[in-house]
């Protein structure tokens, strides 16, 4: 039969183990440092007995570190363990005089829990029980070794490790929550504030049921309780990570210790109102750790009542600090598209960019590139970029890392460039992201320190990207329009300048010649036209730009004023609301009017046009011969007419003026028969 238990132990007394141990054991006695390593060849569990001189601690410490994560190691030691031997990897002690209930019972309980977390948490708490065994109950919680024990406890104590230790051992668990509280009695620190100071803290079974102590030191929320003056009575582990207060630097004081000086004193106040009162208090506050780094918290404070009478209070906090930090990182960069859409040149949307990464990421070393013909030149290079590198050169498109980012339109982040060729000349600064902003340009962002980025950052830049891209975008379709409409501009003023001279001329001489012939008629109406081309032209050239500034426009006194200067005999203007009030420009209106009322006269043959009010907008009607349906959608293009000596003009332009206000214009047939143009203002009208 293999051998699973190896005794070693200069003075054994077989009867000792055959009596503990039942058939299914045997054991193998090594009482020399060179028979430990063989024997550990063939043992299952190692029963050590402390104490040998013969045996040189530290190789016989090694050797057993060594087989521990394989081999199960129990040590029987005297009345008082040294720290030599707490040091020892083990999974249990016992103490002397050991009997064979004893024995079997620990390598039972050994060989009971596996490899991994949980044979370590044992461990962990068997040699803190035997050190507070040993020790005045005020020294191990100001030992190292033992604050070390009970910080690990906390990092092993996940749900699932816990269930299968109080499957295996209760005794064990229960242990484990009194290290992890800190159950040992001491002295307590000298209160901040001048109050009195307990004699000593509360007992686990004082605060709740350890099944809800459990569910406290387990949380992931910060978890203080206080008596009624807010005098820390116990705090949590999740307190100690937050706060970077040890519970030992915090019970016994009250949490002013954590003030940060960002409230005043009103917020306390209403706080201590509050729970005085008997009510949950729930804020926000700015907390300080001990560094001076300052956090933010959610909590919520409640009273604990006892007998209708309150006890203390408890305390739950949540650490929301990286939720502001996020949520100011989104203000910032809402206020960054902000200004980026009101930039007015590519060089100051490239500035906002870098300004923008500075402000919300705090990168302090950012260089902007723009896109001109097949180059990418800096644009922006922020101070700090151009203290730490030379002058920024500008590269071809796929030269370069800026270059290649561009090239393929796709981010690129280098955690340390000095892996890659040409990387060095970038010295100081090792981590860069290039994030290109589509064909406009590409973002270089740096930090001196290798790996500083995260897929945080790089979203962040990249969503910068896009909103520069969209502010470039209007920058580009803005300078278009403006080249067209000074082309448009010189276009009629060359019309102007080209024709009219000659039309003057022209006109001068014809009237010399009213007495001379027939036809002189005929030239007097073929200049009138030339004039109304040339008037035509000019207003269509300049009533798209959009109504900037647009004031209150009554239309039923504009429509009346424009027929003074249209009116035929045989036509009659109706205007059915005796105020029509919109916001737009007035001498454009009257150009909007005058061309309709002259198309429904001269063209259309009205004999009344009418004007009135829709629920959102106006339109203006005629009985004339109307627009056939099928020419409907093509009367606004320009140089549509129906007559031989019509300009096509007139409804273009009433279509460019309507544009330029943000209203819709459709034709439809008027309830006479004639021709209806309706105009859709939106909000913009009312009816007064």
């Amino acid at each position: 039969m293999d051998r699973d238990v190896l005794v070693i132990d200069d003075a054994v007394d077989p009867r000792v183990y055959e009596a503990g141990l039942d058939p299914a054991y045997s054991y193998a006695l090594a009482e020399t440092l060179a028979g430990i390593a063989p024997s550990f060849e063939q043992a299952d569990v190692v029963v050590y007995d402390h104490g040998q001189p013969e045996m040189v601690f530290q190789e016989l410490k090694e050797t057993v570190r060594d087989a521990s994560g394989s081999y199960y190691v129990v040590v029987v030691a005297g009345a008082e363990p040294t720290p030599e031997l707490l040091s020892v990897p083990c999974d249990d002690y016992l103490h002397k005089p050991v009997d064979g209930d004893a024995l079997k019972q620990a390598i039972d309980r050994a060989m009971a829990v596996r490899n991994g977390d949980r044979r370590e948490m044992v461990s962990l708490t068997r040699k803190a029980q035997a050190l507070d065994a040993i020790q005045p109950s005020s020294e191990p919680e100001q030992n190292p070794a033992f604050d070390h024990v009970r910080r690990r406890l906390r990092e092993l104590a996940r749900p699932e490790v816990l269930a299968e230790i109080e499957r295996i051992d209760t005794d064990i668990r229960s242990a484990q929550l009194g290290l992890i509280r800190g159950a040992t009695d001491g002295q307590r620190a000298a209160r901040t504030d001048g109050g009195k100071v307990g004699e000593s803290r509360p007992e686990a079974d004082d605060i709740s049921p350890w099944k809800f102590r459990e569910a406290v030191e387990s949380a992931g929320h910060a978890v203080v309780f206080t008596d009624t003056d807010g005098v820390i009575e116990y705090v949590n582990p999740a307190f100690e990570e937050l706060t970077g207060y040890a519970e030992s630097e915090v019970v016994g004081h009250t949490p002013r210790i954590l003030k940060s000086g960002e409230h005043g004193e009103a917020v306390y106040e209403d706080l201590w109102e509050t729970i005085g009162a008997g009510e949950v208090w729930r804020g926000e506050l700015v907390n300080e750790r001990p560094d001076g780094e300052r956090y933010v918290i959610e909590q919520t404070i409640a009273p604990l009542p006892r007998d209708d009478e309150p006890r203390g209070y408890v305390a739950i906090n949540t650490d929301i600090t990286e939720k502001r930090r996020r949520e100011e990182k989104i203000k910032a960069l809402h206020e960054a598209t902000r200004d980026l859409l009101s930039a007015d040149s590519p060089s100051a949307v490239a500035a906002e960019v870098g300004a923008a990464i500075e402000s919300i990421l705090a990168f302090r070393i950012n260089v902007i590139r723009v896109h001109r013909n097949g180059e990418l030149r800096p644009c922006h290079v922020n101070d700090k970029a151009e203290r730490l590198l030379s002058e920024r050169p500008t590269y071809e498109v796929g030269e370069g890392f800026p270059g290649a980012a561009f090239e393929d339109q796709q981010a690129r982040v280098y955690t340390d460039i000095r892996d890659h060729d040409g990387g060095a000349a970038l010295e100081p600064v090792v981590s860069w992201l290039y994030v290109p902003i589509s064909d406009y340009g590409v973002i270089s962002v740096g930090q001196t320190e290798a790996d500083a980025f995260d897929e945080t950052d790089l979203n962040l830049v990249q969503i910068i990207a896009s909103n520069a891209e969209i502010a470039l975008q209007r920058l580009r379709k803005e300078r278009a329009l403006q080249r067209e409409n000074e082309r448009l501009e010189q276009f009629a003023s060359t019309v102007s300048h080209d024709l009219r001279n000659p039309l003057q001329v022209a006109k001068g001489t014809l009237s010399q010649l009213d007495d001379c012939t027939a036809g002189v008629g005929r030239l007097r109406q073929a200049h009138e036209r030339m004039e109304e081309v040339i008037e035509g032209v000019l207003t269509l050239t300049r009533q798209g730009d959009r109504v900037e500034d647009p004031s209150p426009v009554d239309l039923s006194a504009v429509a009346r004023a424009c027929w003074t200067h249209v009116s035929a005999c045989d036509t009659e203007l109706v205007v059915e609301a005796d105020s029509l009030v919109v916001s737009g420009d007035d001498a454009r209106l009257k150009h909007l009017f005058e061309n309709l009322f002259r198309n429904a006269v001269t063209h259309g043959q009205a004999s009344t046009i009418r004007v009135a009010a829709l629920d959102n907008g106006f339109y203006v009607a005629d009985d004339g011969v109307g627009i056939p349906p099928e020419e409907r959608d093509s009367i606004f293009e320009n140089g549509y007419t129906t007559s031989d000596d019509g300009t096509g003009l007139g409804l273009t332009i009433v279509k460019e003026i309507a544009s330029a206000h943000g209203w819709d214009v459709s034709v439809t047939e008027s309830g006479t028969g004639g021709a209806r143009f309706e105009f859709i203002t939106a909000t913009q009208y009312r009816d007064e």
